[in-house]
């Protein structure tokens, strides 16, 4: 059972699957890191009301990670310098409408904590209804990315790409999640 030789040093560096997936866990481990260190300062404030922790949260949300998430993406592409312009090309555009639904799941959180003392039925459902649909349009954006990656980059380039921002999104999802109390 040999692997076949790579007739070049990119083919080698590009096709090494176990070189993937220690990136991938990399990625995992750094992003963990980057998401402790963005919650620590809610972690030491102790006693709180539920206002000043929602406020909180908000700010870890607000807290500009773009500079981490650019280096661990470019980390776990792992492209070559052609590959990167247009991988980038496509990535801004994608990151700029994740944007417009981060800001929505922002305001949702924001809902949630005004609301948090008296919710209703009525509210919790407003809110549980509008979280469902800023999934469903992450997984249109997506879709829509994947395609233009697949375009850009072939199908093992775009399933690297949708695979690391998936990771990045549920640890980050997960991070800002556990510190949100349940709904009353």
């Amino acid at each position: 059972n040999r692997r076949p030789r790579a007739s070049s040093a990119s083919e080698l560096s590009r096709g090494r699957p176990e070189r993937r997936v220690m990136g991938i866990r990399r990625v995992i481990i750094v992003m963990a890191a980057v998401g402790c260190s963005l919650t620590s300062s809610v972690w030491v404030r102790g006693q709180q009301t539920r206002e000043e922790q929602m406020k909180a949260y908000l700010d870890v949300m607000r807290k500009d990670v773009r500079a981490e998430r650019q280096n661990i993406v470019d980390a776990a592409m792992g492209l070559e310098a052609g590959d990167k312009a247009k991988f980038w090309t496509v990535y801004e555009k994608y990151q700029a409408e994740m944007k417009g639904l981060v800001d929505q799941r922002l305001a949702n959180i924001r809902k949630y904590a005004e609301n948090y003392r008296n919710m209703t039925d009525a509210v919790a459902d407003e809110i549980a209804a509008k979280a469902m649909d800023i999934d469903a349009q992450r997984a249109a954006i997506r879709k829509k990315y994947y395609g233009q990656m697949k375009s850009a980059l072939g199908a093992r380039g775009a399933g690297r790409f949708l695979q690391t921002e998936i990771i990045l999104d549920d640890l980050l999802e997960l991070q800002v999640g556990s510190q949100i109390p349940p709904i009353p």
